[in-house]
C-alpha cells in the first residue's frame, strides 16, 4: 500500500466524524423548533395544524435518531479496524500523528501545538506515521 492509499483509508474516519456531526446538529435543529411552537387556544375553531407540526417534527427526530445510530455503529466499526493497524505502527511514538489526526479529527497545526513541535516537524512525522501505516497489511 502506498501512503495516497493509506490515506484513502484512513480519510472515511474524518467523513463518517462530519456526519454524525451533521445529523446530531439537525436533530438538535428540529428539537428546537418542536420545543419553542407555542399553542394558540382557539374557542371557536379547532387547530389541528400546532398539533401536526410538532408531531412531524419529533417524527422527523426520530428518523434522525435511527440514522445516528446507524452512523456511529458504522463509525465505530471502522475505527476499530483502523486502530487495531495503528496499534501496530512501529515505533509507537508515531501512532500519535494519526489518532490525532484522523481519529480527533485535529489539523495538523493543532497537533503541532499540543506536542510543542514545528508545523513542519509535524508534517514529517505524520508522513512518517502514514508510510509505516502502509506497511501493516
Amino acid at each position: 500500500m502506498t501512503r495516497d492509499e493509506a490515506k484513502r483509508e484512513l480519510r472515511p474516519l474524518k467523513e463518517m466524524d462530519n456526519d454524525i456531526r451533521a445529523v446530531e446538529e439537525e436533530i438538535e435543529r428540529l428539537m428546537a423548533i418542536a420545543t419553542k411552537m407555542t399553542p394558540v387556544y382557539d374557542t371557536d375553531k379547532v387547530n389541528n395544524s400546532f398539533h401536526n407540526k410538532i408531531e412531524d417534527a419529533l417524527i422527523r427526530v426520530e428518523e434522525y435518531r435511527t440514522k445516528l445510530t446507524r452512523l456511529v455503529l458504522k463509525n465505530l466499526d471502522y475505527k476499530n479496524k483502523c486502530l487495531n493497524k495503528v496499534s501496530r505502527i512501529s515505533p509507537a511514538s508515531l501512532q500519535k500523528f494519526l489518532v490525532y489526526y484522523y481519529f480527533q479529527n485535529m489539523t495538523l497545526e493543532q497537533m503541532a501545538e499540543k506536542i510543542g513541535h514545528s508545523s513542519r516537524y509535524t508534517y514529517t512525522m505524520y508522513e512518517a506515521a502514514l508510510d509505516e501505516y502502509s506497511k501493516i497489511s
